[in-house]
């Protein structure tokens, strides 16, 4: 090893063969750099749509009249990242489940605050077992598809005006016997972490149609005045 008066050796005396295996890995790193940016520049993300909730469709494809516009943008238990797409489980298999996160940070589901009565913890609804389903009282399994099952828990007598069509949001006939009809599920017009229904703008009563001022009836209440 040489002493701090020494003079480290220059390249100039430095062996041709190691001189020349230094050029190589430098230029293969430059070649690797020069790829790799390359490579970022070309690499296009697939486009994945996030998986349509288990939930009916609003309306019926005869209803051309009918605003669509869900009431609510409902979310399932899917999570689209980085062009792939990821159930409950592949996450939270590695996450113990527990009552109490105090302190937790939290990457996904920041965005959520409960406000939702007595339930105050996540597993109030969702299973500790399989986060793709939602749990009852005495722990058997809730499909997304059944969640009217969820909030009936708790809201029975709601659930009852819902079953008879005086509570939530039915399109379709009237009369079943003559055709389709669909009904809007609980957490397709409330947010299950925070279900206050939110206060809506008042619009003003709609106009009187132009087709009907000159009708029979309209002549007809115009004659009676007189």
């Amino acid at each position: 090893m040489p002493s701090m008066n020494e003079t480290a050796p220059s390249n100039e005396n430095q062996p041709t063969g190691t001189r020349l295996r230094r050029g190589v890995c430098v230029l293969l790193a430059l070649l690797a750099t020069s790829v790799c940016l390359w490579a970022a520049e070309k690499l296009v993300l697939p486009k994945v749509s996030k998986p349509e909730p288990a939930q009916p469709k609003i309306g019926l494809d005869t209803d051309k009249h009918l605003d669509k516009t869900p009431p609510r943008q409902t979310k399932g238990l899917d999570l689209v990242k980085m062009g792939w797409t990821y159930d409950c489980n592949e996450c939270h298999k590695l996450i113990e489940p527990k009552w109490h996160y105090d302190g937790r940070p939290m990457v996904e589901h920041e965005q959520v605050k409960l406000n939702h009565g007595s339930n105050r913890f996540c597993l109030n609804c969702h299973s500790a077992k399989n986060h793709n389903v939602f749990v009852d009282y005495d722990g058997s399994e809730i499909k997304q598809e059944d969640v009217v099952q969820l909030c009936a828990r708790c809201h029975g007598t709601t659930y009852r005006d819902w079953q008879h069509g005086a509570h939530g949001r039915t399109n379709g006939h009237w009369d079943k016997t003559k055709g389709e009809q669909t009904q809007l599920r609980c957490i397709q017009c409330h947010d299950p972490h925070d279900p206050a229904y939110k206060p809506s703008v008042t619009l003003r009563a709609p106009d009187y149609p132009a087709r009907a001022a000159g009708s029979a009836h309209s002549s007809q209440r115009e004659t009676a005045k007189h």
